[in-house]
């Protein structure tokens, strides 16, 4: 076996650690640098606060593998059941567990708790983190791929991956372009309180103003359910919502979402961004990789951003052992033709996943609202199809 080859690693995200952590766990040569623009967060949040993700079977799977869901479980909101519909009209579907025979379709986690646990193991495996760095540009002219940063220090390895998210005058210089395709929408993401204990049902809506997810987050009480919630809303009106105090905020909610749970009793600070699809035109040049949010952004009605970025972690950590063990240079553009098969695979089938999922859930009116509606009331009576959907958003799809 060679000695260990060098890996950088740019941005100490969810992405970026998880990388990292793959990486460690596969080869423990491997030299592995993170580097991260900004301080990481200590303390305790707020819990009305907090932003989470919905993480699938496959994604709980790879945790495992990695160390690091023994000390997630106790914090993550199970998915026992999710409840399809559209507001005010005929026609839903109720996906369970049980037709799968598993104890949850999904879990919903906090990003600042997955966020603490997996610096935590990226440390105990002997990643070398360092924080806040701030990178200024990519330095590329060099036998190796490295990176300057703004105390002017160049750092460089046999291999560079790029998980801090899209910057398109970077990859402008290395010759990868940026599609962007804008939705007209915005993201209106906040957490919501209703009386009586979590069931752990998810809830996706067709609503007036876009799709609606609400997540079940882990009970701080049992008369209180507490949900991480993700609206789409178009351009034009996410300003007005944003602009409403939290009894009106919470009554224009209350009217999208329904009466299922009950009077919403709570929402916290709201936050929102446009939904622009970006891709990147290639995702290797030069010894530098783009991975995560910098190689796709997806819509998030149906939360597969973050699953996306972990299945690619483990697919790319197989990948760099094989090299190093082969004494191939692992950066090289022939050391990554299998990943890159495969990742491109899984993110062409997730992207148009997500993005029919996002079509189906937008305003479309009664000719095909109909239609629509009477699939969903059919889902609901064929427990086969039913269980055959919900197993596809479990990520267990002859996971490599």
């Amino acid at each position: 076996m060679t000695d260990g080859s060098q890996v950088l690693i740019l941005g100490g995200g969810l992405a970026g650690l998880s990388f990292a952590i793959a990486l460690a766990i596969e080869e423990p040569t491997l030299d592995i640098t993170l580097l991260e623009a900004h301080p990481f967060q200590s303390g305790t949040a707020n819990p009305m606060d907090t932003r989470g993700s919905a993480l699938n079977l496959h994604s709980v799977a790879l945790l495992e593998k990695w160390g690091v869901w023994s000390s997630l479980g106790a914090h993550a909101g199970a998915i026992a059941d999710i409840h399809v519909s559209h507001r005010g009209h005929f026609g839903s579907a109720l996906m369970k567990a049980a037709d799968l025979d598993v104890p949850a379709l999904g879990y919903v986690i906090e990003n600042h708790e997955l966020g603490r646990e997996l610096l935590k193991r990226a440390e105990q495996l002997g990643v070398t983190v360092r924080a806040p760095v701030r990178c200024i540009a990519l330095q590329s002219d060099g036998d190796r791929p490295g990176v300057q940063t703004e105390e002017g220090e160049v750092l460089s390895a046999d291999l560079v991956l790029l998980a801090a998210g899209v910057a398109k005058d970077w990859f402008h210089g290395l010759g990868i372009r940026v599609e962007e395709r804008p939705t007209h929408n915005h993201a209106l993401v906040f957490n919501a309180t209703f009386p009586g204990q979590q069931a752990g049902c998810a809830f996706e809506r067709f609503t007036p103003h876009g799709p609606l997810a609400v997540l079940p987050l882990r009970s701080l009480s049992r008369s209180e359910q507490r949900f991480n919630v993700v609206w789409s809303v178009p351009d034009k009106q996410v300003s007005v919502l944003s602009g409403l105090d939290d009894t009106a905020f919470i009554a224009a909610f209350q009217n999208a979402f329904g009466w299922r749970l009950g009077r919403v009793t709570a929402v916290g600070q709201r936050s929102q961004w446009p939904l622009v699809r970006l891709a990147a035109s290639e995702q290797y040049r030069s010894g530098y990789l783009l991975v995560g949010n910098a190689a796709h952004t997806l819509h998030p009605v149906a939360g597969q951003g973050l699953n996306l970025s972990l299945r690619e972690a483990g697919l790319l950590a197989p990948e760099v052992v094989t090299a190093q063990r082969n004494g191939q240079p692992i950066g090289h553009e022939r050391s990554l033709t299998t990943y890159l098969q495969h990742a491109a695979e899984e993110q062409h089938f997730i992207t148009r996943s997500t993005d029919l999922l996002a079509t189906l859930f937008n305003r479309r009116g009664p000719a095909l609202d109909v239609p629509r509606n009477l699939s969903l009331a059919m889902l609901d009576l064929l427990p086969a199809a039913r269980a055959r959907v919900a197993g596809m958003g479990t990520g267990r799809r002859g996971a490599r």
